[in-house]
């Protein structure tokens, strides 16, 4: 019988060849490539899809607060940088329920808000075309959330939300207090902010039929809606008389500039399409 030859100990420890590493570290790297591009996209769309229930809810309980004051919501435009005039019939005895932009800024009796004008940072400034955290589109949109609250029947659809999405706003960072008023943030911890539709446009105005004073929804042109950014405007048009959420999205930013012209940023999410 013919004996088997022992092999070379080399032989058996043969290892692996560096193209063959080179394959399968190429491998790895491709497969987790693939798990962290499916993984951010689903975490993507589960922020979209909360936030997106957000606005609903909120949207929702503006139309009841609504019904339950009995008239639209809409507050009084002044002359801002951009081309928006004031409401000149804002001395003649028209209603606002939201005018919290007249003399020194002061919101609503009752609303237990003081000192906007020495809100805490980063709220009392406008930077790199950032409206959220200016101080006008932020104390409108503090002072409507508060004003639903308040109401017992939207309170009860304002209840839907999670508390985690509420924060609390300081009068100014001396006094370091919080005020009775709160904001509300999207999936990414940015206030979502709310665009006001002007007032009513009346007979004389509508029949002017001035595209410069008057939008396609009947209301006054307004500065929460077409003012630039550094005087709170978004750039959006309000439709039939609502009241529009703006989440900024992904990237927090509510307003790009498109050569020299602002644009609403891309990824904005809204509670309905502008």
């Amino acid at each position: 019988m013919q004996r088997l030859q022992p092999q070379p100990i080399a032989s058996l420890r043969r290892g692996f060849t560096l193209l063959e590493l080179m394959i399968v570290i190429g491998i790895i790297v491709i497969v987790a490539s693939l798990v962290l591009a499916v993984s951010s996209s689903v975490a993507r769309a589960s922020e979209e899809r909360s936030t997106k229930n957000t606005l609903e809810v909120l949207n929702m309980a503006a139309e009841e607060y609504e019904r339950t004051v009995d008239r639209r919501i809409s507050y009084r435009s002044g002359a801002v940088t951009g081309g928006i005039a004031a409401d000149a019939t804002s001395a003649a005895g028209v209603a606002y329920k939201f005018d919290v932009d007249s003399g020194a800024g002061a919101p609503p009796v009752g609303s237990g808000v003081t000192a906007w004008t020495a809100l805490a940072n980063p709220y009392n400034a406008v930077t790199g075309g950032l409206p959220a955290y200016s101080n006008l589109p932020f104390r409108r949109t503090a002072v409507l959330i508060q004003a639903m609250t308040d109401a017992p029947s939207v309170a009860a659809i304002m209840q839907k939300l999670p508390d985690a999405i509420f924060r609390g706003i300081k009068a100014n960072t001396a006094q370091g207090n919080f005020t009775a008023a709160r904001h509300c943030i999207d999936a990414w911890d940015t206030p979502i902010l709310a665009v006001f539709p002007g007032r009513e446009a009346n007979a004389t105005e509508l029949a002017a039929n001035n595209p410069a004073v008057v939008d396609k929804d009947g209301t006054v042109k307004c500065d929460s809606e077409w003012a630039v950014p550094v005087a709170g405007g978004m750039q959006v048009s309000c439709k039939d008389r609502r009241v529009l959420f703006i989440s900024a999205g992904n990237d927090s930013r509510f307003t790009q500039l498109s050569g020299a012209v602002y644009q609403p940023s891309n990824d904005n999410l809204y509670s309905y399409e502008p």
